[in-house]
């Protein structure tokens, strides 16, 4: 076989070994035929159904000389005429899509659309510098107005993104390499036939050596000699090369085929290398911005009428009022601001703020639902089904929303809270997690599972703690931890418990 790369043509001089392997057992057969022939006389009794062998054998004789004749006429060597070049111009397709994927899939991770929060990959190293989360940010930069610093942190977010995306996309960043080395396959197109004919071949032999050391049959069996012979013969004659278009594409697809996963390989290899670098220099430059970030006149001045502009807001304006008619309670707090809670309380928070995202008043007072998860948790609840597309995320979110607003109007409304309705994770590691985790699993196929904390005030032992939410006027905190589906629960459920991933599998999760 020789590949002619230079002029763009590909010339098979063998079609492979097969052709010398089934002339050989052509003619073995012919020998062992002539032998039968000779040997009936001694090992058949009866003179007229000795004769009737000896003709039956004459004409399989006959039928393997004339497989003999049709075998060697076909072509012993094929020129398969085709443009290298193709095969390399779909190997490089198929390396941009899979550079392309890689690519979209995980700056989708690190800056997800339209939220103030940037993910840094495993794979990227994140020691040299430091990017603190927007409530941090917020809370250092001393900006009142929880939507300004969403946006402005976003902002910077933006251009980071552009900057990789730039770097990543620009004449001659990626590409499938000059130099890569296409494999041959070892699929001959045009030799299915001759291929299958060996197979045949090889199996009447095994046959026949099984009835030579048959006492009574001693290799004698002309009826299905005579048929195997008729089914080969028709075999070859139904052999037809395909024409040179049509050998040219099956050897180009074999070709593409044999090459694609190592050509996929090496794209994830590149784009992962790639990306690592870009988002290197990218995140090191958004690190600076953040954490020399001076809050320009505009903004501090737009922060603080929006912050004077809430105080001015109605309690109907900040929160869910109830239809009871309960006495007004001053509630310093709406969705989208953040509370301060110590870690000496809290000791599982990443930081000290926490965002509020609903408020319910009651007669049992003022329920706040806050965003307590951690970042490990956050990361775990992005796995799951629905978080792929923003379609299925408008599908999903709503519905994960919803329910912890009717926990928040459970807590507000019953005095047993949740544990009449929720269950009370039997596992928690109480050193991180010191107040009991309340879950709720969706009876569908999928399997949601949502896991929250609740306290009353009055049941904080921090004093200080219990003054910042007497003088919210919260009553009851409920305290988003983390969600999941039933697929991601063995990784979540460690976060509140400390156990390992196998306990948790092997004690129900994920069922």
């Amino acid at each position: 076989m020789s590949e002619r790369q230079r002029d763009g043509y590909v010339v098979k001089d063998q079609l492979s070994h097969t052709e010398d392997l089934n002339k050989n057992y052509i003619s073995q057969i012919i020998d062992d035929v002539e032998s039968i022939i000779k040997h009936v006389p001694f090992l058949v009794e009866g003179e007229e159904l000795r004769g009737e062998y000896q003709e039956s054998y004459e004409r399989v004789l006959g039928l393997f000389q004339q497989i003999e004749k049709e075998y060697n006429s076909l072509p012993d060597c094929i020129e398969i005429d085709f443009d290298i070049e193709e095969v390399k111009e779909s190997l490089r397709s198929i390396f941009n899509g899979t550079y392309e994927k890689f690519i979209k899939k995980n700056l989708s991770v690190v800056f997800p659309e339209n939220l103030a929060e940037v993910n840094i990959p495993e794979f990227c190293q994140a020691e040299e510098y430091v990017i603190p989360d927007v409530r941090r940010w917020q809370h250092a930069n001393k900006i009142i107005s929880p939507e300004l610093a969403d946006r402005e942190y976003m902002r910077f977010i933006a251009e980071a993104r552009e900057a990789v995306t730039k770097s990543l996309t620009k004449d001659g960043a990626f590409g499938l390499p000059d130099d890569f080395t296409i494999t041959r396959p070892e699929y001959i197109p045009g030799n299915d036939g001759k291929m299958k004919l060996s197979s045949f071949l090889e199996d009447f032999k095994r046959r026949k050596l099984k009835e030579v050391e048959d006492e009574e049959c001693n290799g004698i069996n002309p009826e299905g000699d005579l048929k195997f012979a008729n089914s080969v013969l028709e075999f070859i004659k139904s052999i037809k090369l395909p024409s040179e278009e049509e050998l040219a594409n099956q050897y180009k697809e074999a070709t593409i085929k044999k090459n694609s996963p190592v050509v996929r390989s090496l794209a994830e290899f590149m784009a992962k290398e790639h990306l690592n670098e870009s988002l290197d220099d990218a995140l090191r430059v958004l690190s600076e911005k953040l954490n020399s970030y001076e809050v320009a006149p505009k903004i501090a001045t737009e922060s603080l009428n929006k912050a004077k502009k809430r105080k001015k807001q109605s309690r109907q304006d900040n929160c869910e009022v109830s239809d009871q008619d309960v006495q007004a309670t001053e509630v310093n707090l709406k969705v989208g601001d953040y509370i301060e809670l110590s870690h000496e309380t809290f000791p599982w928070l990443d930081d000290e703020m926490a965002k509020v995202l609903y408020i319910k008043r009651s007669g049992n007072g003022v329920t706040v639902v806050v965003d307590a998860r951690t970042e490990a948790a956050k990361r775990i609840e992005h796995r799951m089904s629905g978080y792929e597309t923003k379609k299925k995320q408008k599908s999903i979110l709503p519905s994960l929303y919803n329910k912890l607003k009717l926990a928040a109007e459970i807590v507000a409304t019953s005095d047993s809270g949740l544990r009449d309705s929720w269950t009370t994770l039997r596992y928690r590691d109480k050193n991180k997690y010191p107040f009991s985790i309340l879950s709720w699993k969706a009876q569908t196929s999928d399997a949601l599972r949502m896991y929250v904390s609740h306290i009353a005030m009055d049941k904080v032992d921090d004093e200080s703690v219990r003054k910042i939410l007497e003088e919210n006027g919260v009553t009851h905190l409920l305290m988003l931890l983390g969600a999941c589906d039933k697929n991601n629960q063995e990784e979540l459920l460690p976060v509140f418990t400390g156990r390992t991933r196998r306990i948790e599998a092997a004690d129900g999760a994920g069922v």
